[in-house]
């Protein structure tokens, strides 16, 4: 026994290692539907059986089990007639909306009948609880129409909504339908996009058998008239939104069908069915139609013409106010504004007016805009106030929030004063070219107030040079006729008494003397020559330093030498050249007078954008930061600081006890001199 157990569990393993497995198949219509788009795209394996509630020939065949509906198409196969029970085989697809079936094998089982309608409300409908689903529903009729060759369109009022059935018969005493009561029984369909969202559900009927009357029509003469204050008032029973009578004088009617009434003091809505026959201003008519509810005010659907008089008055429009339309008041109601017109600009329906009223601004829609009307224009305009959003104001009161006026005709516009040419385009530009013009003119000004400046600094700059170049020149000229002059004179004076033979010791004395005054005059020369030179002419400073030592080197004392220059060293103006002369000679003469030095070297180099000067003596050196800061009586120090001051340059000292001194002398020059 234990050996045949095993054996059999051996063979059991072995068949379902090499036995494919037998994929699962949905047999409920719910486990199809259930499925995701991309599951359902798999090409899951199916096997239903259900009766079919609605067949297309040719074409889909919607069938149900006790859990849902589905559907699939037919190909090349006889259609199947609603009731017929049926055996579907296939695989699963997504629909446009939700699963259906593709690949089908249609097998008819028997014909036990359609099944149960679920009676559903406009909302399960919307949710597609029930799509594909054999459903029934209670409403009014509004209106039976013929749609297509061979089929009807009629329109059903479930509650506040309205829902369409789709009836694949033509009308059958159309009119005595509408506003019966009714029970519809039919397939739950509806319009779908591209996102497999359900836009708007309607019911599919395959006859007028699927339509069953609760409560006839009331005969029109039973239908009670009411005026626009009473639509829709409070009623103990609650409102039914049946069939209403209304009459009064025309408004304003347009060609989409919509008609604006008048009965007693109010205005009111109408959407008529049909825009025939034409309506005119001031005619009088009796409609019937459904009360609805618009966006702040009741108005009347679905509407005929019972009686149509002809009117022989145009009707007066009510004056008012922006802020009186803010009131509800005159919805709907033809109403006349003044106004100033802010902007206006077209649409696809015509032209728009922006109208200002004090602190508000209100729409106008016309037909067309006219071609003399300007912004700032002041306006009369008549047109029908329509309520276009509300806001909650109290916990129980609904206000306007925006009112706009729809305009008959351009006749329903009258100019009363015209707009003022100067526009707001007009001067915005005019600011924008007076500022423009300010701020060249600004710039203008600015400019000629730095041009005058410079040309100012340029002439205060000359006027001070004629006038130093004139006093300097006076300067020379005195020097030449009084200092100069005298020192020859004392020099021929000195020359005579050499030659008269004294003793030696004296004339000794006399041709010291005499050298003395010959440096002096030279020093005079130097001077009136540096005095006679314009401030801005250029100088040689090698040149002048030259001279300079030449002179000290023919005369007894220390020996002074100059160290041949480099490259780069530029042209100076006089005045510099003069300045550097004047430092390097005091430094000389510091050094033979105070520092016993045999030897004076001065070198010039240049560095850049710097020209460096340096006087260097051996001798004993002295205390350059108390020395030269100036003392009684001995100013040379000083002297020499306040040159460099002038032509901006530094000055600064070296020295050391025993180990000579140095005086540095270091002046920027610009790019712009020329290079020696």
């Amino acid at each position: 026994m234990p050996r045949l157990f095993y054996l059999t569990a051996l063979i059991a393993i072995v068949l379902l290692a090499f036995t494919d497995p037998v994929e699962a198949q949905l047999t409920t219509v719910l486990e199809l539907r259930s499925l995701t788009a991309d599951e359902a795209d798999t090409g899951l394996p199916v096997d239903l059986r259900g009766v079919v509630i609605f067949a297309e020939p040719q074409g889909t065949v919607f069938f149900q089990d006790a859990t849902a509906g589905t559907f699939f198409q037919l190909k090349g196969q006889t259609a199947p007639a609603p009731g017929d029970e049926i055996r579907v085989k296939g695989v699963s697809y997504p629909g446009l909306y939700l699963p259906g079936i593709a690949d089908a094998k249609l097998e008819v089982l028997g014909h036990p009948g359609l099944p149960g309608a679920v009676a559903v409300s406009f909302d399960d409908l919307a949710s597609g609880r029930y799509h594909y689903q054999r459903v029934s529903f209670e409403g009014i009729v509004r209106t039976v129409a013929a749609d297509e060759e061979s089929a009807s369109l009629v329109r059903v009022a479930l509650g506040s909504r309205v829902i369409e059935i789709r009836m694949e018969e033509l009308p059958q005493e159309a009119s005595s339908l509408i506003d019966s009561r009714v029970r519809v029984t039919g397939l739950a369909a509806g319009e779908l996009n591209n996102r497999r969202q359900l836009v708007e559900p309607y019911l599919r009927c395959r006859g007028w058998e699927d339509v069953e009357v609760l409560e006839a029509a009331r005969e029109l003469r039973s239908i009670s008239e009411v005026s626009p204050e009473q639509v829709l008032n409070f009623a103990v029973g609650g409102q039914e939104r049946r069939r209403v009578k209304i009459s009064g004088t025309v408004l304003a009617a347009f060609s989409d069908g919509l008609v604006y009434l008048r009965s007693g003091e109010a205005g009111i809505g109408v959407q008529r069915v049909t825009a025939e026959p034409l309506l005119e201003s001031g005619d009088f008519v009796e409609l019937l139609g459904f009360p609805e509810m618009d966006r702040f005010s009741a108005r009347i659907v679905d509407a005929v013409i019972l009686d149509h008089f002809l009117g022989d008055e145009t009707p007066v429009p009510v004056g008012a106010k922006v802020v009186d339309l803010l009131d509800g008041l005159h919805d709907s109601d033809l109403v006349a504004i003044e106004a100033e017109l802010s902007e206006q600009y077209r649409n696809e329906h015509g032209g728009v007016l922006v109208l200002r009223d004090g602190a508000r601004t209100i729409r106008a829609d016309l037909p067309e805009l006219p071609g003399n009307l300007a912004p700032g224009a002041r306006i009369r305009v008549s047109g029908i106030a329509v309520v276009e959003s509300t806001r909650r104001s109290t916990q129980y009161r609904s206000e306007p929030d925006r009112v706009s006026l729809r305009m008959r005709s351009a006749e329903d516009l009258v100019v009363l004063r015209a707009a003022s040419w100067w526009t707001s385009r007009r001067l915005t530009t005019a600011l924008i070219v007076l500022l423009v013009a300010t701020v060249l003119s600004g710039l203008w000004i600015t400019l000629l107030r730095r041009q005058v400046a410079r040309q100012t600094g340029a002439l205060r700059k000359r006027i001070e040079n004629e006038a130093a170049l004139e006093e300097r020149q006076r300067i020379a000229r005195e020097f030449h006729d009084t200092l100069e002059q005298e020192l020859a004179g004392l020099s021929l004076r000195l020359d005579a008494a050499a030659a008269r033979g004294t003793d030696e010791k004296l004339r000794g004395f006399i041709e010291g003397s005499r050298n003395l005054v010959s440096r002096i005059q030279i020093e005079t020369r130097n001077l009136v020559s540096d005095l006679r030179q314009e401030p801005g002419e250029e100088s040689d400073l090698i040149e002048a330093l030259s001279e300079l030592v030449n002179r000290q080197s023919g005369e007894a004392g220390p020996e002074v030498a100059m160290v041949s220059p480099g490259e780069g060293i530029p042209a100076l103006p006089s005045r510099t050249v003069h300045h550097l002369r004047m430092i390097a000679q005091e430094s000389v003469t510091n050094a033979i007078k105070h520092a016993g030095a045999s030897r004076i070297v001065i070198s010039v180099n240049g560095e850049g954008n710097e020209l460096r000067m340096k006087i260097a003596d051996d001798g004993h050196g002295f205390d350059a930061e108390s020395k030269t800061s100036g003392s009684a009586g001995h100013f040379g120090c000083m002297g020499m600081r306040e040159r460099c001051r002038k032509m901006g340059a530094e000055i600064s000292w070296k020295s050391e006890a025993g180990k000579g001194t140095e005086v540095i002398v270091t002046l920027p020059v610009t790019k712009g001199e020329s290079q020696r």
